[in-house]
């Protein structure tokens, strides 16, 4: 028999804009076999219901009042959680009854810092909902994993003393990278984690190609962040071509001729948004000008 942590938990529901999504994901978390023993739900600054629907259940409400990104709500959850098991569950997701029982199983190692569930996409309606599954897939198989490559943050239970010996989330990432960043500096620390696909949370997000695509650059934008006029043609020729014609040759030898089109799209689309980041990150023309005046 797997032997069970006596820790108490805390759970939290980071939340934008969510009121699509919170009630369902809010039952999930009251039918749990092993109820959390605190729930907070951090609001980063909505402009819409979710905090009105969210009132509804018996959760702790924490506000931004502006919207900070996914790491801020994240330490925000970790500075004010009252118990050393945090669980997180993101507010688009609906966890199956059993799943915080079997992530806090595997809490009776004591070097265990973190357990991470298996994600599904519960909505296949869309072709970006389809190219989501096929290409951003939030899982690392059927198969337990011990110290995989990192902790995808929409389902984790993590020690709060691990996550604050390793200095919280990096609040830079905003709203992606903040979980394998997270994991990187927890293993660093001599830390071990875990995959458990027993435990499984339905994803209810539904995609546009726009926002599939633009999620899947916002994946990737730590890694060539800050952008500079160099680094588009470096990133646009080893980093977004290199990335689309992966997908395509996988979407053309497992016959997915469907989402062929959305690979090609990258070619266009990544690019754009490198150049949209420059845009908004480098100085104006106005700016340096008076700076060259001083």
């Amino acid at each position: 028999m797997t032997a069970v942590s006596s820790e108490r938990i805390t759970l939290y529901v980071p939340c934008y804009n969510a009121e699509l999504y919170i009630a369902a994901c809010l039952e999930g978390v009251l039918k749990q076999t092993r109820p959390p023993d605190e729930i907070l739900v951090i609001d980063d600054g909505s402009r819409d219901r979710t905090v009105q629907i969210a009132s509804q259940y018996p959760v702790k409400i924490l506000r931004h009042e502006q919207n900070s990104g996914l790491a801020a709500a994240r330490n925000t959850a970790f500075r004010n959680a009252r118990h050393e098991l945090v669980a997180a569950l993101d507010a688009d997701c609906v966890a199956d009854p059993s799943w915080l029982k079997l992530l806090e199983s595997h809490f009776s190692d004591e070097k265990l810092a973190g357990v991470n569930g298996r994600l599904e996409e519960a909505v296949q309606t869309s072709v970006a909902d389809r190219w989501r599954k096929t290409h951003m897939a939030q899982n690392w198989g059927e198969a337990p994993v011990r110290n995989p490559r990192f902790l995808f943050g929409a389902d984790t239970v993590y020690r709060k003393a691990a996550v604050l010996e390793a200095g919280g989330y990096d609040e830079r990432l905003r709203t992606n990278g903040e979980d394998s960043n997270m994991s990187m500096r927890i293993a660093a620390l001599g830390y071990h984690t875990f995959y458990e696909p027993r435990a499984v949370v339905r994803h209810l997000r539904q995609d546009t190609v726009h926002s599939v695509l633009e999620t899947y650059w916002r994946y990737r934008r730590d890694y060539f962040s800050p952008m500079t006029a160099t680094k588009i043609w470096r990133s646009f020729r080893y980093q977004h071509i290199g990335s689309a014609r992966h997908e395509f040759q996988q979407d053309w030898r497992e016959r997915r001729f469907g989402l062929l089109w959305v690979d090609a799209l990258m070619c266009f689309y990544l690019p754009y948004c490198d150049l949209r980041l420059l845009r908004a990150t480098a100085p104006s023309a106005h700016s340096r000008i008076q700076s060259s005046e001083v």
